[in-house]
């Protein structure tokens, strides 16, 4: 695996204000954000915005499309220097809380509509 299959996933992955661009054509993820080492895979991203109502929510669709089109486990974190990256970091970090997330993701449609992984086959 190399960082441009990260990236190949990654531009599958819409951000929920800009459905016709994915994170990687905003420039949240470039390749200088991905770190591999062994089989580990973590990714650092940035957002379109100071106080993007998606923070979290696009990093946790990330990891989601990262694991499911990779299939092994990820670490998506918010640039540090991003004013909500403690907040952040508490949902990615926290199982329950990034499932609870995950599943309104998923009951409100933004999953479904915001992570198009068929596009990368």
């Amino acid at each position: 695996m190399d960082k441009s299959e990260v990236l190949r996933v990654l531009s599958c992955v819409y951000d929920p204000d800009y459905r016709d661009k994915s994170v990687v054509d905003l420039g949240l993820v470039r390749e200088d954000d991905i770190r591999i080492e062994g089989g580990s895979v973590s990714v650092n991203y940035r957002l379109t915005a100071p106080l993007c109502p998606f923070s979290a929510a696009i990093g946790l669709m990330m990891k989601h499309a990262l694991e499911q089109g990779l299939g092994l486990q990820v670490s998506v974190r918010l640039d540090p220097s991003h004013g909500q990256g403690g907040l952040v970091k508490e949902v990615l970090e926290s199982e329950e809380k990034s499932q609870a997330l995950l599943q309104k993701l998923k009951d409100f449609g933004i999953l479904e509509q915001c992570v198009r992984l068929q596009e990368s086959s």
